[in-house]
Formats: structure tokens, sequence, C-alpha cells
């Protein structure tokens, strides 16, 4: 039931974000990028302040400005709801910021490398800092409901496609603290999808190299 709130908020929040990532990503980085460290290296270079992208082996990490959260609304003393009768929500944790910070791996089209048509997105939401996995199809491959699967060594997660747009289709997998040792310690990673209108499986590899550092580094920068 948890997975399942958290997998409806995420996506309201996904849908949302599909609109305004083709015009974020065309904004320069402020950081550099150096593609000549190792994982290991790349990810202890970035200072707590980072902002910017940076390649950590074959995935990248970028993040943004810090955003604070918006201060609450007078309610003239009342907690919960505008009645005062729901219970008060327990704040943020000190310091707490919106996450700004995300791990992504980009498939290009076979047919047009120009054309992405597969992006893997690591983040974290919420005072608890939850990681979530978010997998971006193009709307012309899969539907709502298709069903999606991603193998990370002998563990697989079945991840169908939560919602669409006119732009992308996401499926969306809220990741316990329990689990996330399955992604950051494995070796093998894959998805498998077939595509809309027919009855072929796709397999797609997914390279290790640097997923932990880079998830590593984005927890680390985003506390």
């Amino acid at each position: 039931m948890r997975n399942t709130v958290l997998g409806g908020i995420l996506a309201a929040v996904l849908v949302a974000g599909l609109f305004l990532a083709a015009q974020y990503f065309k904004k320069p980085a402020v950081g550099g990028m150096d593609n000549s460290a190792s994982p290991d290296q790349a990810a202890a270079s970035l200072k707590a302040d980072f902002v910017g992208a940076q390649r950590i082996g074959d995935w990248m990490l970028v993040c943004g400005p810090v955003h604070e959260l918006p201060r609450p609304p007078d309610t003239g003393g009342r907690v919960g709801n505008s009645s005062g009768t729901a219970p008060k929500e327990a704040p943020p944790p000190p310091h707490w910021h919106i996450p700004r910070c995300r791990v992504l791996y980009s498939i290009a089209s076979a047919s047009d490398p120009r054309r992405e048509k597969i992006r893997v997105t690591f983040r974290e939401f919420g005072f608890k800092r939850v990681l979530g996995m978010f997998l971006r199809f193009p709307p012309d491959e899969v539907t709502t409901g298709d069903p999606v699967a991603l193998d990370l060594d002998s563990t697989r997660w079945q991840v169908p496609i939560r919602t669409c747009a006119r732009i992308a289709c996401l499926s969306i997998q809220s990741i316990k603290f329990v689990d996330v040792p399955v992604v950051t310690k494995a070796k093998t990673l894959k998805i498998t999808y077939t595509p809309s209108g027919t009855q072929e499986k796709v397999t797609i590899p997914l390279p290790s190299n640097g997923l932990a550092q880079a998830l590593a580094a984005m927890r680390r920068i985003d506390t």
C-alpha cells in the first residue's frame, strides 16, 4: 500500500516534470565535467555545493541549485487542516531542502543516435529521502500498463508503465531502504519490455560502472 501511494505521488510529480525536462536540460551546467577520473575519484571530487553535471563511470550526476521549502501559510494557530481537526504532520528535519540531484543514464536510438530511446533516472524524494527509479520510454513504443522488468543480478522487479504523456511514458519504482544495496551492489543490470504492436521482447543491458558511486555522491550532496 505504501509503495502504491508513493508511486502515485511520484507519477504526478514526474508527469509535470516531463514537460519541463526538455528546457531544463538545455541550461548550461555550472560545474565542469571531468571524464578522465575513475568513478571513485569523480565522486570524491564533488563538493557539497556542487551544481552542474559530472560523469561518474557510465552514469551522469546532475545537480541543480538548492531550493528551500516554501514557508507554510498562516493557519491562525490551527493544526492539521483548515478546521484544526486533522492531526498535524511532522515538520521536515532541520536544514532540509528539496532534493536537487539525480543520477541518469541515457540510451540512444539505434536508428537515430541523436534521439533518446530510454532514460534511467534515480533521485530521492520526501523528508526521508526515499530513493526512486524512473524509466522513461518513447510514447510510440509503450503505453500505460505495459509490463517492464528490471533485473539486478538474480533479483527481478516488475515495474510496469505507470503513466504516459505526449512526450514520454514512465515506469516508476520506489526503493525501500533495505533494498538499496540490491541496486548499488548489482553487477548485471538489464531492462526487458515488449514494444507496442509486437510480440518480441527487447532486453537492454545497463552498465553498473559508476552507479554505486554516483548514488552515494547524490545522497552526500543532497543531505
